[in-house]
This record gives structure tokens, C-alpha cells and sequence, in this order.
């Protein structure tokens, strides 16, 4: 669920850079010793379960990179012990300030787990299936030429069973050469008229052509699928209606939370603030 991705990457964003309490265990591996203090492989799990999982360590340079990195750190923080910043005022406001958006993500995470389900999702889609509602769209490929008798030429190929992608990287100065010539699922509305007209007149797996259009333009088109207007299946929608429904829980209880305790917020004060 996208929502719970956030808060589990914000936590790792707040711990990322930051030394470890040590902890070894006693089944616990040494993986690199700095004078009599030692980073085990708990630590470096550690470590990896609160790094966000897009830049975990893939491989062998990627560990020792990282290992490298927790060593460094071991390092500096030394170095910030010998000058006394746990004493830093804006240190201990910096704790403060990062132990309260901890507890607030953790318990965002553990709602959100607790309620984001499913079987919620699935409820929450039933009742607010129009929103998810789309317009009938074809998926259709296209081969685009300059001149009418060459797209015949290849319309023949592409009738006689020719691999239809094969002759877009071989024949079309139209987009998406690079992937067969597909350009996805598309709306009436997103095509030109005559290309629209040609797509939505066809079934899915007929070839048409050559279609000219306005700027002067011959196309082949082959109609991949076709959707009806209506809403998609659940597992379809089914990340943007976690995420959707993550949102609408989220703010309901913080309007929720709102609505049972008395707010003022002097607006002046707030616009007189001065912040340099």
C-alpha cells in the first residue's frame, strides 16, 4: 500500500545517517571492529531494515559501502562526543523534535495497518465506484508513413501475417517505434479524429488502413483491446483505491481528533513571527 510505503520511508529517512545504539547478541557475527568496538551483523540488519528498500544493498559493494558508511559514522561520532555536542541545545531540540515524529509515524503505520485492509478497500470501492469510473478506451499500435502507396505496401505485409511490431521498427516514422508502435490504452478524445474513428469502428485484432489524416499523414492500425466505459475491476484500481482509502481514513481522524478538542491559533502573531 502506497500510503504505508511513506511512513515506512520517512522513518528511514529520519533514522538514515544517524549511529546506531550497539546491541550484539551472543550468536551474533563481528563484520568490522573499530579499535575494541564492534559492528556485528545484527547492527547491519539494523541498519537495512529502516534504509528505504530502493537503496538497500543489492551487492557485495553495495554491503561494503554500507558497512563503510556505519564505520564513518562510528568515527564522527566520536568526534562530536570529544566537543560535547550531547550537551547542544540544538541537538536535544533536534532529539525531541525526531522522537515525536517518530511516535507520530509509528502510530500512523499501525493505524493505517490496522484499518487499510482489503476487505475495507473493497467496501470503500463499492461506494465510490464512479469515481473510478473511465471513459471506453481501445489499446491500438500504429504504423505512420508519408505516402499512401507505401503504407498499402505494408498494410499487404501486415494482412499476409507479418509481425505487425516488426514492420513499425522497420517502416514507421510515427512515435513509440521503440515498442511496437503501442500507444496504450487511449480515450476517443486523445487521438486524432481519424485514427479515433478507424479504432473505434473495429474489433480487437483487425488491421485497418491506410488512414489519412489531416496533416497529410497514412496509417496502418492494428486494434489491440478495447474497454468499456464504466469503472474497473478492484484489482485493476486496486493501488490507487489503497491509497485513496488511506487518505480518506487519515483525514478523518485528524478531523476527528480536531473536532474533540478546543484550537486557536492567533493568525496575527503567526504572520508577525519572525523567522531569520
Amino acid at each position: 500500500m502506497g500510503i504505508l510505503r511513506y511512513c515506512a520511508a520517512f522513518l528511514a529517512a529520519a533514522f538514515f545517517g544517524m549511529a546506531f545504539a550497539h546491541v550484539t547478541f551472543a550468536d551474533s557475527k563481528d563484520l568490522a571492529k573499530i579499535d575494541g568496538y564492534v559492528i556485528s551483523d545484527t547492527d547491519f540488519k539494523k541498519r537495512m531494515m529502516i534504509t528505504p528498500e530502493r537503496q538497500r544493498p543489492k551487492t557485495m559493494k553495495d554491503r561494503e559501502n554500507l558497512l563503510n558508511k556505519m564505520v564513518d559514522e562510528e568515527l564522527l561520532l566520536r568526534e562530536a562526543q570529544k566537543v560535547n555536542l550531547y550537551d547542544n541545545e540544538d541537538y536535544k531540540y533536534k532529539v525531541e523534535a525526531f522522537k515525536r515524529d517518530l511516535l507520530v509515524n509509528l502510530y500512523l503505520e499501525q493505524f493505517l495497518k490496522e484499518n487499510n485492509t482489503e476487505e475495507n478497500q473493497r467496501k470503500y470501492y463499492e461506494e465510490n465506484k464512479e469515481k473510478y469510473a473511465e471513459k471506453e478506451m481501445v489499446r491500438i499500435s500504429v504504423i505512420s508513413v508519408g505516402s499512401e502507396d507505401e503504407a498499402k505496401e505494408i498494410l499487404k505485409k501486415a494482412q499476409d501475417g507479418e509481425d505487425f511490431a516488426e514492420l513499425v521498427k522497420k517502416y514507421s516514422k510515427g512515435p513509440f517505434v521503440n515498442r511496437g508502435g503501442d500507444f496504450g490504452y487511449r480515450t476517443r478524445n486523445s487521438l486524432k479524429r481519424e485514427i479515433a474513428d478507424a479504432a473505434f469502428s473495429m474489433k480487437n485484432g483487425e488491421i485497418s488502413g491506410p488512414v489519412k489524416t489531416q496533416d497529410g499523414g497514412y496509417h496502418i492500425i492494428k486494434r489491440v483491446d478495447h474497454k468499456e466505459a464504466g469503472p474497473p475491476p478492484f484489482e485493476e484500481a486496486k493501488n490507487k483505491i489503497a491509497i485513496d482509502y488511506a487518505r480518506k481514513l487519515l483525514n478523518d481522524k485528524i478531523s476527528g481528533l480536531r473536532g474533540a478538542v478546543k484550537i486557536q491559533i492567533d493568525s496575527k502573531e503567526l504572520e508577525e513571527l519572525k523567522t531569520d
